[in-house]
């Protein structure tokens, strides 16, 4: 994050502007500007910590922290595995539950491939395409600070 540069660019917009009004104005906003800098800086870093508030409460197994980075704010996430539900238990044999409906538009091409895919393991599109969705939905959650690439094979 440029938290710097955003200040040095305020200074420089109200300077500017100063400077219109002529030199005795531009000599005491220049120093009202220095006066005021540190309540810039401070304003600054609670609008960062607001928006990491923010931010961290819409996310359902992250967190995001402010870590100070040679003066400088800088946002990470981070996995909270306190915040991570854990996965819904399998259904016991036979016991019916409940089902839902999604619309999925796909190209052409992949829905061919999902289909001959289904046709090769015997079962139905929508078997297939439930099951793999839900192994991989089910995996175990990734460590924090890890990386991870995943493809699902249809």
């Amino acid at each position: 994050m440029q938290f710097f540069q955003a200040i040095n660019n305020l200074e420089a917009a109200v300077e500017t502007q100063l400077n219109v009004a002529g030199p005795e104005i531009a000599a005491a906003g220049t120093q009202l500007m220095a006066a005021l800098k540190p309540a810039i800086n401070q304003t600054m870093m609670d609008i960062v910590s607001m928006a990491v508030t923010e931010i961290s409460s819409q996310l359902e197994t992250k967190t995001v922290d402010i870590r100070l980075v040679d003066g400088e704010p800088e946002l990470v996430v981070n996995d909270d595995p306190s915040r991570v539900p854990p996965p819904p238990p399998p259904p016991p044999p036979g016991a019916e539950h409940g089902e839902a409906r999604i619309t999925l538009r796909l190209p052409e091409y992949l829905k061919d491939l999902i289909n001959e895919a289904a046709s090769e393991s015997g079962v139905s599109i929508n078997s297939y395409v439930a099951d793999t969705l839900s192994q991989n939905a089910t995996k175990k959650q990734r460590k924090p600070g890890t990386r991870h690439r995943t493809t699902i094979e249809l």
